[in-house]
């Protein structure tokens, strides 16, 4: 497997995002790059460094994900006592499936 210098990397991803009309196996091609998935890697690992991280504003929690339209916790506590409802009902739900109902 061969091993390419980080300013090349940065040059075929540049050479990508001028020539819009160019898919990865054109470009890789005009690089002498064996395989477009090397090329589609490099593009991807791009465009998440560029990606700007959302800003956490202070007290501010993370969930997975909520039901709509439910409002989000404003404490710990809250956060919590959401999670051990959540808990207890997944954990009666899989107990009434193994019973079979």
């Amino acid at each position: 497997m061969r091993k390419y210098s980080a300013e090349y990397k940065k040059k075929v991803v540049k050479f990508y995002h001028d020539h819009a009309d160019m898919g990865y196996l054109s470009v890789a091609r005009e690089f002498g790059i064996p395989s477009d998935e090397t090329v589609r890697r490099w593009i991807k690992k791009d465009q998440v460094k560029e990606k700007p991280k959302p800003e956490k504003q202070e007290g501010q929690t993370t969930r997975r994900c909520l039901p709509s339209g439910w409002p989000k916790p404003r404490t710990l506590m809250e956060e919590k006592a959401f999670s051990d409802a959540e808990n207890a009902y997944l954990k009666k739900l899989l107990a009434l499936r193994k019973e079979g109902r």
